[in-house]
């Protein structure tokens, strides 16, 4: 592997998209860098300090930590000793099936799964599995391990629910309801992000007033609608302003910004840099 500005690159062996590293390396850290896989982080031992764009997850023994494609991340280990599992997975590996770019929207942002959660003894039996494989010298195992990562992506897109803090709340029809739809509201979004979306749109494509919508959706999501839009556009955005056919302006205007200034705004407190910023990292690299 190699890093160019911030971007790792070659990091795969033989060009099979998996990587599986175990680190116990004393004081270790890893420079500021980001790459088109996806990574798991599996604590083993002790605690492990991780950055993803400038935000700080401190991480436990026997916590999980995702990280999507293209996210700024750097390494700390606090304690100076520990064990830590890498993992890394190119989603392009997705698109014979055609899932690679759905997968990758909606698993977009970065997702603690802490020790003694159900999604995490999940996840990490699968972790586990893949652990026991690297052992072994079997002519199988790139399909083992392919096959073990399309499981944990399962786990993670059929767990959105649990992510949006709703495992515990009252299990009523009215509850389900509501979150059927919050569900057609993610869809909504998906379809029409390009254009001008307006509160009262979606709550109208919904079935609720406005100020109901706004009141579930933040209670679910713990963000605002305008907050969870403009995420999902400007991650959107990202792709195209890795793309230097690409002006940043019309990066903007092609994910539904009705301006720059809000774009520029926008983009600013959700990355940590300006477009500017971020298309010379990424391109020059």
């Amino acid at each position: 592997m190699r890093i160019d500005g911030l971007h790792e690159k070659e990091i795969f062996d033989h060009e099979f998209p998996f990587r599986f590293l175990i680190n116990q390396n004393v004081n270790f850290s890893y420079s500021a860098h980001w790459h088109n896989a996806i990574e798991l982080i599996y604590v083993l031992k002790n605690n492990f300090t991780v950055f993803v764009n400038s935000k700080r997850y401190t991480l436990h023994q026997g916590d999980i930590l995702y990280i999507p494609s293209g996210d700024i991340h750097e390494f700390y280990s606090e304690p100076p000793t520990g064990i830590r599992i890498f993992i890394n997975f190119e989603l392009t590996a997705l698109n014979p099936c055609g899932e690679a770019e759905y997968v990758q929207t909606l698993l977009r942002d970065t997702w603690l799964l802490p020790v003694g959660s159900d999604l995490n003894l999940k996840v990490k039996s699968q972790i586990q599995a893949i652990l026991e494989e690297s052992k072994k010298q079997e002519s199988e195992q790139r399909l083992f391990y392919t096959a073990r990562m399309l499981d944990v992506l399962v786990l993670l897109c059929r767990s959105m629910p649990s992510r949006l803090n709703i495992g515990s709340r009252n299990n009523s029809i009215g509850r389900k309801m509501g979150l059927e739809k919050i569900e057609n509201s993610f869809q909504y979004i998906e379809k029409n992000y390009t254009e001008d979306i307006h509160l009262g749109d979606i709550a109208k494509a919904t079935g609720f007033s406005e100020y109901y919508f706004s009141r579930l959706f933040k209670e679910i999501t713990e963000k605002s609608f305008s907050r969870y839009l403009a995420e999902y556009r400007i991650k959107k955005a990202e792709t195209l302003l890795m793309n230097p056919d690409y002006t940043i302006s019309e990066a903007a205007y092609a994910v539904g910004f009705s301006s720059i200034a809000t774009f520029d705004r926008q983009f600013r407190q959700i990355k940590g840099c300006s477009p500017q910023k971020f298309r010379k990292l990424r391109v020059s690299s």
